[in-house]
């Protein structure tokens, strides 16, 4: 356990420091709901406002982007030429997954809590009922895109090709939550095929608890996340190649 935690505290060090996860879970959601939001802004009434909207659907779809982020942290000791010290060294691939799976989670999960408060008091979101079910909702939503991340960047081989094809899904996943523009049909395959989309659900979620002060369907999509999370843990454990951990070039790599 003691050893884990040196870990954890290493990585978490290494994931607060890292730039690109700070601007891309910060900066980068909060530029796109005032882009969107002000686009938008004759859209809606005055009792909702498009950047409110943008504050509940901008944060699950930048979660999943992080998706790259945590395959990308799988691969740290590769790019750094030190892997091969902690195959040597008295660490289980467990301590290892758990470590980068912590550290990653917890990181975007802080950054998730900064773009809330920001949300709450600049862009005007109704949490009035307050932050925590929808912080402990992201939270799980990060924990599952976390784990799923580390199973391909230390399970998978041709980790840049299936790095590179995971923006599609995502996109087209976002797209049909209505991440970019809100989509409504009464067209029932129509509403099937939305439905599809996991982060449907999260803005659902979220839009129910807000407006309509409904927990159900916010518990219910937690608890479906943080138990793929778990199943995607188990994964990226059971599927870690030593291979993988080891070997990664990354051309322009340089840290």
């Amino acid at each position: 356990m003691r050893i884990l935690m040196k870990m954890i505290l290493m990585d978490l060090k290494r994931r607060t420091k890292d730039g690109f996860v700070l601007g891309y879970n910060i900066i980068f959601p909060i530029l796109m709901i005032i882009l969107l939001g002000y686009l938008t802004s004759g859209n809606y009434g005055k009792h909702f406002t498009g950047y409110q909207y943008y504050s509940v659907v901008m944060l699950p779809f930048c979660i999943a982007m992080a998706m790259i982020t945590a395959a990308y942290a799988g691969k740290d000791e590769a790019y750094k030429k030190t892997a091969v010290r902690f195959l040597f060294s008295p660490v289980s691939r467990i301590q290892i997954v758990l470590s980068k799976l912590i550290s990653c989670a917890l990181t975007i999960c802080i950054c998730n809590l900064v773009v809330l408060i920001i949300a709450k008091l600049a862009f005007g979101l109704p949490a009035d009922l307050g932050l925590i079910p929808i912080f402990l909702l992201l939270a799980s939503e990060t924990f599952a895109v976390c784990a799923a991340g580390l199973l391909i960047g230390l399970g998978m081989k041709n980790f840049i090709l299936i790095k590179n094809l995971l923006n599609i899904p995502i996109c087209l996943a976002a797209i049909l939550a209505g991440s970019f523009y809100p989509i409504g049909t009464l067209n029932s395959r129509l509403e099937l095929v939305l439905k599809l989309s996991p982060l449907t659900w999260m803005n659902r979620s979220i839009f129910l608890f807000l407006y309509d002060n409904n927990l159900s369907l916010l518990w219910k999509t937690a608890l479906i996340f943080f138990v793929t999370g778990l199943g995607l843990t188990l994964l990226a454990v059971t599927f870690f190649k030593k291979e993988e951990f080891i070997y990664g070039d990354l051309p322009g790599y340089e840290k």
